[in-house]
C-alpha cells in the first residue's frame, strides 16, 4: 500500500452533525473490468480504495459498496461475479492465482480497517459486499455424474404438465463409460427451438471415442440420416459434425465403430447461422435421444449426462470457514418434479439458469449454508452490509430469511440492498415482501436512472414535468415506496460496461437530482474520478466524465448534509408557475430541512440558456418563507427575493443546476482540502480553478522528459502528482514558485511505459492534464 502523507488544517467546519441530516452518500467502489495485473497476478484495488479512505470520508461518504469479493471461476481476471469459492478472499491458491482481481485477503481487511477507523475523530465508511445467493461457477474438474438433468432432458422439459426450459446444450457431456468394441449409432434430436427460423437451428457435435480430444475439424451433415439404415459415418474421433435440426420430428443419425474398448463422449453445441455460424442459443434443447450398439438402445440405461456440478474446494482453514461440497442435488433441476424457469418479463424466477449452476434455493442444506456465510464475512470480515446480486433469480422469503439471520450491527439490521432490474410494481413488491418477513431492505431505482438517462443525454427533448412522476419516490403509478426504502443512481457496472445504457453528457444534472431528493445516493466511482468506460462489446466506444464532476458531487454532498432531511415538494409543478410554458425545461422543488436548517429550493435547467422561474416559495403546510431572502448556496452574493406574496424568481444556468438557502442559515462551502485531508491531489479541490495548466507536451513522452506552463496569480505552493490510469500515485512534487507564468519540466525517466496523468493543486484550487503516454 503506498504510504500517505497528512495534512493537517485547523478549521472550524466540522461534519454536519444534525440529528436528521442525510449523511447518507454510498460509492459503488468499481466499475467492470477495472485494472489488473495478470502478468504477476496481482490484484490492487482494495489497496487503490484504502489510499482514499481519507478523503472519501472528508467528502462525505458513509457507505462503500465493493464487488463480489470471493474467488471467480477465472482467477485473478474474474470480476467476482463468476464465484467459485465462497470462503476464498484472496487467500488460497485455486483458479490460478492466489490474489482475487481486487486483492489479497489481508488487503481487503486492511481497507476496511481504513474506512472503520475514526481515530481522531473521523467518520467512519460502512462497507457493503456485492452478494451473489442464487449461482455458483465451475469448470471441468467439477464434472460428475447428473442423474437429474439427463431426466430432465429426456422428457424434454416437460415435467408435471407444463413445458420448461431445456439444460443448457453446451453444458452437458454425454458418456458411454467403457464402451465395448463395434458399431454405435448415435441419433441427435432437439426440441423447444425456434421452429420459425430455420437458420436458428443449427448445432454442432463432437464425438470422441479414442481419447483424442476435440479439435476443429469439421464435415456437414448429408442427407438422409434419419436411421434405418440412413446414417452418417462419423469421420473421426475428436472431429466435428455441422448440421440442422429440420423440425421437431427431425432425427441425425451418426455412425462411430470403436476397435478397443473406451468412453464415448458426446458434446452438442447451438448455434445461430442467421448472420454466419456463431454461437447460438443453448436454451436450443439438443441430445442424443437413441444410442444403438448390438440391438440395444443405451439411451436409457448406460448412457450419463455428466454437468460441472460435482464442486470442491482447496482445504480452508480459517476459523469459522467450513469443508464442504455441491453436487447435482444442490442445484436446479434436483429431480424429475423440478424444472428451469424462463426469464420472461421481470418476476421472480427462482430456477432461473442464467448464470452458471442455479441453487435450489428452497433446499435447506443450500439455505443453511449461505446463512452461515452470511454470519461469516459479518463477524470474521467485518462487512457492515450488502447488495444483493440479481434478487430475481430466488424468492423473496429466502433473501428474507438471509437478511434476519445476519448478526446485528450496534443493535441494527445490516444495510441491505436488492437488485431487481424490473418495472416499478416489481420492485415495490419485492421491497415490501421483505418487509413481511420483517427484513427492511432497499431496492435499487431503476425507473428513475431511465429518466435521469434522457434528462442528462438530451433524449427525445426530455420534459422536466416528467420528474415530479419518476423513479420509485416520486412515483406516478401507485407503486411509490418511501426514500429510506430507496436507492438512487446513475450507472453502476452493469450500465457502465454497455454504451446504449451509459449517461454520456450533463452527469451533474443528474446528481443534482439525486443528492438533493429523497432516497439514498450511489455515486459511480468511474464518474467520481474521471475513469474513462468501455463499451464490453466495441473498444472503441468510450465515454468519460469531466474532472469537474467530483466537486459538484463534492458540493452537493455539503449541501445534502449541511440543509436537506426532510419532505419535498415539486414547486414546478403547483400552483402558477411563469412562465408556464418554461416548466418544461426548469424543474424547481423545495426540500425541507434537517432540524437545524430550514431547507432549500433546488433547481435543474435543461435548456442550452440560463433560465428560470417564478414558483411559490412557500407551498401549504410548510414554513413560511415570505419576505426572506434567498442566497446561492455556492456563491452568497447571488440573492433572491421572495416576497410578501410567497412569490420569487429561481434560475439556474444552462443544463446545470442551482441550490438556494436562506441568507441568515447559509455556510459557507468548505471543499474537502479545508478539513485532514490526504496530499494525493484529490485532497485540494476547489470549485475555483484559479490558474492556468496547459496540457502535457510532448506528448507521447519519449526522452524521459515532459513540460507543461502554468500561469499563477499569485505567489505560492503546487503541489504536482503523476498518477496511473488505476489512480495509483507513481510520484509526488512540491514547489514553490512566485506569480507569473511557469515552464515545469518533469523527470519521466524511470516510470514505466504506459499511460499516466498529472494533476495539479494550487492553494485550493485543482486541474488535471488528460491522458499522456510514456514510452520509456
Amino acid at each position: 500500500m503506498i504510504k500517505k502523507l497528512t495534512l493537517t488544517i485547523f478549521c472550524t467546519f466540522l461534519f454536519a452533525t444534525a440529528s436528521q441530516a442525510q449523511d447518507d452518500v454510498m460509492m459503488q467502489a468499481f466499475y467492470w473490468n477495472l485494472p489488473v495485473d495478470e502478468t504477476n497476478l496481482d490484484g490492487d484495488w482494495w489497496d487503490n480504495l484504502a489510499d482514499k479512505s481519507t478523503y472519501l470520508k472528508n467528502a462525505g461518504f458513509t457507505g462503500l459498496w465493493l464487488p463480489s469479493p470471493s474467488k471467480g471461476n477465472w482467477g485473478i481476471v474474474d470480476m467476482g461475479y463468476g464465484i467459485y469459492d465462497h470462503y476464498d478472499l484472496g487467500n488460497y491458491n485455486q483458479k490460478g492465482s492466489t490474489e482475487t482481481r481486487f486483492g489479497s485477503r489481508s488487503e481487503l481487511e486492511a481497507m476496511i480497517a481504513d474506512m472503520h477507523d475514526t481515530s481522531g475523530g473521523q467518520p467512519k465508511i460502512e462497507v457493503y459486499a456485492d452478494i451473489i445467493l442464487n449461482h455458483v461457477y465451475s469448470s471441468d474438474e467439477d464434472e460428475e455424474v447428473n442423474p437429474a438433468v439427463k431426466a430432465y432432458t429426456f422428457a424434454e422439459a416437460y415435467t408435471n404438465g407444463s413445458q420448461h426450459v431445456p439444460y443448457p446444450s453446451n453444458e452437458i457431456k454425454w458418456v458411454i463409460p467403457n464402451a465395448g468394441t463395434g458399431d454405435y449409432y448415435i441419433k441427435i434430436k432437439g426440441f423447444e427451438m425456434d421452429w420459425g427460423s430455420y437458420d436458428s437451428r443449427g448445432y454442432e457435435v463432437t464425438i470422441d471415442w479414442t481419447g483424442s480430444g476435440d479439435n476443429t475439424t469439421y464435415t456437414w451433415e448429408s442427407e438422409p440420416n434419419g436411421g434405418n439404415g440412413d446414417t452418417d459415418v462419423f469421420p473421426g474421433s475428436g472431429q466435428i459434425m455441422r448440421g440442422f435440426i429440420g423440425s421437431s420430428s427431425d432425427i441425425d443419425e451418426y455412425q462411430v465403430t470403436l476397435t478397443s474398448a473406451h468412453d464415448i463422449v458426446i458434446k452438442l453445441k447451438a448455434i445461430d447461422n442467421t448472420n454466419g455460424w456463431n454461437w447460438g442459443n443453448q436454451n436450443h434443447g439438443l441430445y442424443p435421444a437413441e444410442v444403438w450398439y448390438n440391438g440395444n438402445n443405451l439411451a436409457s440405461t448406460t448412457l450419463e449426462a455428466r454437468t460441472n456440478t460435482g464442486i470442491s474446494y482447496v482445504t480452508h482453514t480459517g476459523t469459522g470457514e467450513p469443508n464442504h461440497s455441491w453436487n447435482y442435488s444442490h442445484f436446479h433441476p434436483v429431480d424429475g418434479n423440478d424444472w428451469l424457469g424462463d426469464w420472461g418479463g421481470d418476476e421472480i424466477i427462482p430456477n432461473t439458469k442464467g448464470f452458471g449452476n442455479d441453487f435450489n434455493t428452497y433446499s435447506a442444506v443450500v439455505q443453511d449454508r449461505f446463512e452461515d456465510w452470511g454470519e461469516w464475512l459479518s463477524n470474521e470480515i467485518g462487512f457492515d452490509g450488502y447488495r444483493l446480486d440479481f434478487v430475481r433469480g430466488f424468492q423473496a422469503d429466502y433473501a428474507a430469511d438471509w437478511v434476519n439471520s445476519l448478526p446485528l450491527l450496534n443493535g441494527n439490521q445490516r444495510f441491505i440492498v436488492g437488485e431487481y432490474w424490473g418495472s416499478d410494481s416489481r420492485i415495490n413488491d419485492w421491497v415490501n415482501d421483505l418487509a413481511a418477513d420483517g427484513a427492511d431492505a432497499d431496492g435499487f431505482d431503476f425507473p428513475l436512472k431511465s429518466s435521469l438517462t434522457d434528462m442528462c443525454n438530451g433524449t427525445n427533448s426530455y420534459d422536466m414535468r416528467w420528474l415530479n412522476n419518476a423513479g420509485m419516490v416520486r412515483n406516478g403509478n401507485g407503486h411509490a415506496l418511501p426514500g429510506t426504502s430507496v436507492v438512487t443512481w446513475l450507472d453502476n457496472h452493469d450500465t457502465g460496461k454497455e454504451h446504449d445504457k451509459w449517461v454520456t453528457k450533463d452527469w451533474k444534472m443528474g446528481y443534482a437530482y439525486i443528492l438533493t431528493h429523497e432516497g439514498r445516493p450511489c455515486v459511480f466511482y468511474p464518474h467520481y474520478y474521471n475513469v474513462t468506460l468501455v463499451d464490453n462489446h466495441d473498444s472503441n466506444t468510450t465515454v468519460t466524465s469531466p474532472a469537474s464532476l467530483q466537486e459538484d458531487i463534492n458540493k452537493l454532498m455539503f449541501v445534502r448534509s449541511t440543509y436537506l432531511g426532510g419532505s419535498l415538494e415539486v414547486l414546478s409543478d403547483i400552483g402558477n408557475p411563469y412562465p408556464s410554458g418554461d416548466a418544461a425545461d426548469v424543474y424547481v422543488a423545495r426540500r425541507a430541512g434537517n432540524g437545524t436548517k430550514d431547507g432549500a429550493i433546488v433547481v435543474i435547467n435543461n435548456s442550452n440558456s440560463t433560465k428560470g422561474l417564478w414558483v411559490d416559495i412557500t407551498p401549504s403546510g410548510w414554513s413560511n418563507w415570505d419576505n426572506t431572502v434567498l442566497v446561492n448556496a455556492f456563491d452568497n452574493g447571488q440573492t433572491t427575493q421572495v416576497y410578501g406574496s410567497g412569490r420569487a424568481w429561481v434560475e439556474a444556468p444552462a443544463r446545470g443546476y442551482a441550490v438556494y438557502v436562506k441568507q441568515g442559515e447559509y455556510v459557507a462551502y468548505s471543499a474537502p482540502s479545508a478539513r485532514t485531508v490526504d496530499l494525493g491531489f484529490e485532497g485540494k479541490l476547489d470549485n475555483k480553478l484559479a490558474f492556468n495548466v496547459s496540457e502535457i507536451f510532448p506528448n507521447p513522452v519519449v526522452n524521459g522528459f515532459s513540460n507543461l506552463e502554468v500561469d499563477l496569480p499569485d505567489d505560492g505552493t503546487v503541489w504536482i502528482e503523476i498518477i496511473d490510469l488505476w489512480g495509483r500515485t507513481e510520484r509526488q512534487i512540491e514547489v514553490q514558485k512566485s506569480a507569473g507564468h511557469h515552464t515545469i519540466q518533469l523527470d519521466v525517466q524511470n516510470l514505466r511505459t504506459g499511460y499516466y496523468l498529472y494533476k495539479f493543486a494550487y492553494r485550493d484550487h485543482v486541474t488535471q492534464t488528460k491522458p499522456f503516454l510514456v514510452k520509456n
